[in-house]
């Protein structure tokens, strides 16, 4: 693409949209990773007994593991979120996007 389509693709308001909805997902994403992940670290760190103490009587799984386990899956939860997200209402908008910029470089050429 020429720096022309590039200019009108930044000039775009629906380019705009799609940075600040892109952006504002992606903050509250590793929001809630930096919480959740730090959460733990915390608890590790001031509460050891509490991550040491098993999830039932009996069980050889403690409480620590059983937090681990359910981050790496709950951030895999949320990355298919961001993917589902980023390939459904995002890449219509870049296409969208792109169209309107494109569509303008062979009007102008055109006239």
């Amino acid at each position: 693409m020429s720096e022309a389509v590039y200019a009108r693709v930044r000039a775009n308001p629906k380019f705009a949209q799609l940075v600040a909805r892109r952006g504002r997902l992606a903050w509250w994403l590793a929001g809630i990773v930096f919480v959740l992940f730090y959460a733990l670290v915390l608890m590790i760190a001031f509460a050891p007994s509490v991550i040491g103490e098993r999830v039932a009587p009996g069980s050889t799984l403690s409480v620590g593991v059983a937090a681990g386990l359910f981050e790496f899956v709950f951030f895999w939860i949320l990355m298919a979120y961001y993917v589902r997200k980023a390939n459904s209402d995002f890449d219509a908008l870049t296409a969208e996007v792109v169209d309107d910029a494109v569509s303008a470089e062979v009007i102008k050429k055109a006239a």
